[in-house]
């Protein structure tokens, strides 16, 4: 593991190098537009307000309810879903630096990781416009929120990581993520919280992505699960010691599969 564990140090200390990609990426996505990567936070503004409509009847749920609800879910999906879909092509997308240049790998993740907290962020205005029209949550429940994006920042590091090298050795694993995606959605409390679930909703105990999804979004409604906490904490911990493992294992061999 040490092979991994100093790959990812150094990555980590290479910031002049992913940050600078990072921003790059986001301004070329972007240039000569009038908005620039305001854009994204348009896009998804749309989105909240047509879906807030929609679901709001077919729900029967009041919109002051479904907007803050749904803002927070979309912006949190959009940044949790962009970075598991994009990691299986990150080694590959980044062919050309890895062959001509002795970069850590974790360097093109954090690349990765940062585009999409970017544009996270710049969705965080859609949360803020609504919480202020609809009203904030109490400080205790966006502490524990807070917490959960911690713990989902560390559950998506070591993913993509791990999808990273497979999608390098395995190229049919992007097809199926994207092919896996659209159904996740709809298993994840996003249009939805998890206590307008008629009956059984052990499927949801059994989703991952889903349980992660939760601990962020359901604190700001006033629903906080102790046991999501620890799980989703122990899965990072784990999957921190399988990245390291696989990078160890795989890190030389990662030239030449892309």
């Amino acid at each position: 593991m040490r092979v991994g564990l100093d790959d990812i140090i150094s990555g980590v200390r290479r910031r002049d190098v992913w940050l600078y990609f990072a921003f790059s990426d986001t301004r070329a996505r972007y240039a000569r537009s009038v908005l620039g990567p305001w854009w994204i936070t348009l896009g998804t503004a749309i989105g909240v307000i047509g879906l807030g409509m929609v679901w709001s009847s077919v729900m029967k749920i009041n919109l002051s309810e479904m907007l803050p609800n749904l803002a927070v879910g979309l912006v949190i999906w959009f940044f949790l879903s962009g970075v598991i879909s994009e990691s299986s092509a990150c080694y590959v997308n980044q062919s050309s630096l890895i062959k001509n240049y002795n970069l850590p790998l974790f360097t093109h993740n954090l690349r990765l990781i940062s585009k999409h907290a970017i544009n996270f962020l710049h969705n965080l205005a859609i949360v803020f416009v609504v919480f202020v029209i609809y009203g904030w949550p109490s400080g205790t429940n966006a502490l524990w929120s807070l917490l959960g994006l911690l713990i989902l920042f560390a559950n998506l590091i070591w993913v993509s990581v791990v999808l990273s090298i497979l999608g390098a050795r395995f190229r049919d694993l992007g097809a199926s993520i994207d092919a896996l995606m659209p159904i996740l959605f709809f298993l994840t409390p996003i249009l939805y919280k998890k206590s307008d679930i008629l009956g059984s909703s052990a499927w949801l105990d059994y989703n991952p992505i889903a349980m992660l999804f939760s601990i962020v979004k359901s604190p700001l409604a006033g629903e906080i699960d102790f046991y999501s906490y620890i799980i989703m904490a122990a899965v990072a911990i784990i999957g921190w010691f399988v990245a390291f493992s696989i990078l160890s294992a795989k890190k030389q061999k990662v030239v030449f599969w892309v």
